[in-house]
C-alpha cells in the first residue's frame, strides 16, 4: 500500500519513491548461458577443421581466429553478470562481440554470434 501524505492544506497525496535501478536481469543471463554453450559446442568443434586448414597452408591463420572468437564470447559471458553496473556500455560490447562472432567465426560462428547479439540488443532495450 502506498503512503499518503497530508499537507498543511489537508490534501491527500500518494508519497512517490524513486524506482530501484536493480532490475531483475534473468532473460539476459539464461540467454547468455545459452550463447556460451553454443559458442563451445560451435567454435569449439570447429578446431579440428582450422587445424586441417592450417595443415594445408593456412599458417594458424584459421586456429587464431577460431580461439579469438572463442575468447570473445568467454569475454561477453562474463559481461553478462554485469548488466546492473553500466548497462548501455556492457549492451553495446556484446552487441559488437557477437557481431565479431558472427563475421569472423565463418559458419561455425553463425548461431552464436546472432545469440550473443540478441542479448546485447535486449541489454540495450530493456530498462
Amino acid at each position: 500500500m502506498a503512503k499518503k501524505i497530508k499537507d498543511n492544506e489537508g490534501n491527500v497525496y500518494k508519497q512517490v519513491t524513486p524506482s530501484n535501478s536493480d532490475r531483475k536481469r534473468t532473460l539476459e543471463i539464461v540467454i547468455g548461458i545459452i550463447a556460451i554453450i553454443l559458442s563451445v559446442v560451435c567454435i569449439g568443434g570447429s578446431f579440428g577443421a582450422a587445424s586441417v586448414a592450417d595443415a594445408f597452408g593456412g599458417g594458424g591463420y584459421y586456429t587464431a581466429k577460431m580461439m579469438l572468437g572463442l575468447v570473445l564470447a568467454i569475454a561477453a559471458f562474463v559481461l553478462v553478470f554485469f548488466i546492473n553496473k553500466k548497462r548501455t556500455l556492457i549492451g553495446w560490447l556484446i552487441l559488437v562481440f557477437g557481431l565479431i562472432i558472427l563475421f569472423m567465426c565463418g559458419e561455425y560462428g553463425i548461431i552464436p554470434g546472432i545469440v550473443y547479439a540478441i542479448d546485447g540488443v535486449l541489454i540495450l532495450i530493456r530498462k
